[in-house]
């Protein structure tokens, strides 16, 4: 039945996909990248060579490796004698910044060692952000969240966790010698699930009116330190929450914000994607320039993440790129857990990261003893190296008519990138009209990541050149895969 299908739908003829590059939707790319929590801190066990390993795969630019510039470090407000039984692996982010103004970097190494060498690799767009501020501003002293799930930050303690922000994010920067370009002092705050009776990771409500003060009270922090770094507002959960979220600090009698206090809107995409659209209009409406999907990553319950070869684990994150991408047209896309504990997927059967490795502990997989640091790289990242490995910062998002195909130019406009995503059962033929490009070459380059068959591994895997004839690329696109295109256009 699924044959007949697939012939069915090859019979009734190409989908024609019309690319247009005089229609701009996000005009200057800032990158791929990932949060370093709680991965770069359950690293602390690891030898350096294996922090290493999982940092070049990430953050370099050889073939294997996603090329990945955008990284945020999660600075902890955690005490160093908090239960870490109470934490998830990596989740007990220790405070560096005490109340005394001493600095203990030591207690942060493992992530700090990421962050370096992550810039030491190529990347270049950096944020410090923060899920609880530090402990004693705390109404319980607990970073996991407030009673019932309340607000938790002490209302004296506001301007001390912005001037606290301001402080922290300059010694981390000395500490690992680059430059935060943006500060984001809260992470889904409206939600009510950070609770102090359930543990895991930090967490803290702090509601829009608080979030006002607070924002109004880092932008003076920052000026005094005469930084123009941004910030970065508000984390939230999802689109939905972010446009009531950015609504209320933006109205003129309410939270009185702008564009000279907000530099950016950062958010999650956990759910509401229909409100993408929404929260990206009124953004625009208010003068306020950045927007990232800062935060995602999805589950696949069927732990296909430990079936070699199957791109099951891959497809949900695959798809929530073009998704966003196309939805909310964000400057940077990025991910949560890029490296997820193995022993989490054994034991809760199901992955939702790009890498999965042994985190502070050994682990049983498939008869092998994994120790801290040996991992294993699912179809997922070769899924997402589709994307990042090929749209490349400065690159600019143009016009392509079908949902599931993305489109951007380089930034000298001699490079075009097409990257089609099929999750359907069912091969998709496809025939791309390049005609408003004027001269073309005679074929393009593909890469395909898609199901392992016969032996064969399919990992963002070189495909015989495509002929382009009569200003159209054609091409037939496997059920469950990735597909990238890259077209090298002549001089006019």
């Amino acid at each position: 039945m699924t044959l007949l299908i697939a012939l069915a739908l090859l019979q009734a003829g190409p989908t024609v996909v019309r690319v247009d590059p005089s229609r701009t939707e996000i005009a200057e790319w800032q990158g791929f990248g990932c949060s370093l929590s709680w991965w770069g801190v359950f690293t602390d066990s690891w030898t350096d060579q294996a922090r290493r390993a999982v940092c070049r795969r990430l953050f370099g630019t050889a073939p294997d490796c996603l090329g990945w510039n955008v990284v945020r470090y999660n600075a902890g407000g955690t005490a160093p004698s908090a239960d870490p039984k109470r934490f998830r692996p990596g989740g007990k982010v220790q405070v560096t910044l005490d109340a005394d103004g001493s600095f203990h970097p030591e207690r942060d190494a493992a992530q700090i060692a990421c962050l370096k060498e992550a810039r030491r690799l190529g990347a270049n767009v950096f944020e410090l952000f923060v899920n609880s501020p530090p402990h004693w501003m705390l109404r319980n002293g607990d970073t996991h969240g407030g009673d019932n799930g309340e607000e938790n930050l002490k209302p004296e303690c506001e301007a001390d966790y912005a001037q606290w922000l301001a402080d922290v994010a300059a010694r981390i920067e000395r500490a690992a010698g680059l430059r935060f370009g943006s500060v984001s002092p809260f992470n889904e705050p409206s939600a009510s699930w950070w609770r102090s009776d359930q543990d895991g990771q930090e967490g803290c409500r702090i509601l829009p009116p608080a979030q006002a003060r607070i924002v109004r009270a880092l932008r003076l922090a920052l000026d005094r330190r005469s930084r123009r770094i941004l910030i970065a507002c508000s984390d939230e959960h999802n689109p939905h929450t972010g446009h009531e979220t950015l609504t209320y600090l933006t109205d003129p009698e309410k939270g009185k914000l702008g564009p000279a206090q907000i530099g950016r809107v950062n958010v999650h995409a956990y759910a509401a994607w229909d409100w993408q659209e929404r929260l990206r209009d009124v953004v625009a409406a208010r003068g306020i320039a950045g927007l990232w999907m800062s935060e995602v990553s999805h589950r696949e319950w069927e732990n296909a993440g430990f079936i070699p070869g199957d791109m099951r684990c891959a497809l949900p994150q695959t798809r929530a790129v073009v998704s966003d991408i196309k939805r909310l047209r964000p400057q940077a896309w990025v991910f949560w857990q890029a490296v997820e504990p193995l022993q989490f997927c054994v034991w809760y059967r199901f992955t939702y990261g790009l890498i999965q490795a042994a985190a502070d502990a050994p682990v049983e997989w498939q008869g092998r003893t994994f120790r801290p640091g040996e991992h294993v790289v699912s179809k997922a990242f070769w899924a997402m190296m589709q994307f990042s490995r090929f749209i490349r910062p400065g690159y600019r998002f143009i016009h392509a008519d079908d949902f599931w195909t993305l489109a951007a130019v380089s930034p000298n406009g001699r490079r075009l990138v097409i990257v089609v995503h099929n999750d359907g059962t069912a091969p998709r033929e496809l025939s791309v009209d390049l005609s408003r490009f004027g001269r073309l070459p005679p074929r393009a380059l593909g890469w395909r990541t898609m199901d392992d068959r016969d032996g064969a591994a399919w990992n963002c895997r070189a495909l015989p050149p495509i002929p382009v004839e009569g200003a159209r690329m054609r091409d037939t696109v496997p059920a469950r895969s990735v597909t990238t295109y890259a077209l090298d256009l002549p001089r006019r």
